[in-house]
């Protein structure tokens, strides 16, 4: 198993709201034996991932797809039927796909598990030095604000209008969600400690995948909410990829496994093979 640990210095205020009350939303928390920390969560980091992933893999097919295969790639799928064990289709979509054996989805009638885990990002300040063992002596109650702005709902129209079909049909004919509130956000200059493991299950492809998917974010890298409105912008420091002040460096390992990535989406057949992740994986004649 490999650990990948991602420190986050945020060069802008970030939101990640875990609930809200009447006008008010508040900013993640969660209960620790050291108390009550706030915390952005893994799965949204893995939803990032997602994303760029799919991004990666649809410009490299060059055409829009349908509704059920979007959802696949961007959202991970969903169950429809009686699940079953299909094990050659399950090898084949590893296969052709990295980036969802990666991170895993439902595939109409299976489900594929991931080989990628990630935790919670936790701030570093005193009352989580337990967890992330780096020293602070500055409350995250500090680190805290609070500011009111007016809220627009956000349903991936942008991706949904570059890579899904009939995107006309997909419109609600209802007007836009608009309400005034006061947001909850950590400050400028937080710190956040991240980590994520590839399990040993995961090929070398796999990895290529992840680290294609993270150069893709860190071109324009934000976490959490309202990135439109100047939130969620950060550096990134690890081991072998970063991003500090809009530049990203990443060692020469690498760079090679992109590259083999890159040409591997390049000689696919995903014409073909897209069709896989529709339901049952049958292929249209």
């Amino acid at each position: 198993m490999k650990k990948i640990k991602v420190k986050y210095t945020m060069t802008a205020p970030v939101s990640h709201i875990g609930q809200t009350a009447s006008v008010g939303a508040y900013f993640n928390t969660q209960l620790t034996a050291y108390g009550e920390i706030p915390t952005i969560t893994g799965n949204s980091v893995r939803g990032i991932l997602r994303d760029f992933g799919a991004k990666k893999v649809l410009d490299a097919y060059g055409k829009k797809v349908d509704k059920e295969t979007f959802n696949v790639l961007f959202s991970g799928g969903n169950i429809n039927g009686t699940t079953k064990n299909d094990v050659g289709r399950a090898t084949e979509v590893r296969r052709h796909f990295p980036n969802i054996s990666l991170l895993g989805a439902g595939l109409g009638t299976m489900i594929m598990g991931g080989n990628l885990d990630v935790k919670f990002l936790m701030p570093v300040c005193a009352e989580s030095v337990p967890v992330t063992h780096i020293d602070s002596d500055v409350s995250w109650h500090n680190l805290m604000g609070e500011i009111e702005f007016t809220r627009m709902d956000d349903t991936k129209d942008d991706l949904k209008l570059k890579y899904l079909e009939n995107v006309e049909e997909e419109k609600k004919a209802k007007a836009s969600t608009q309400m005034r509130m006061s947001v909850q956000y950590m400050a400028l200059g937080t710190q956040f400690v991240h980590e994520m493991y590839l399990l040993d299950s995961a090929n070398e492809m796999e990895e290529a995948a992840l680290y294609a998917a993270m150069a893709e974010w860190f071109k324009i890298p934000t976490l959490g909410g309202m990135c439109s409105k100047g939130f969620g912008f950060f550096d990134a420091e690890s081991e072998e990829i970063s991003v500090i002040d809009g530049k990203i460096t990443m060692s020469d390992r690498v760079k090679a496994l992109i590259g083999k990535y890159e040409d591997f989406l390049a000689a696919e057949n995903i014409e073909e093979t897209i069709k896989l992740l529709s339901t049952g994986g049958k292929k249209s004649a």
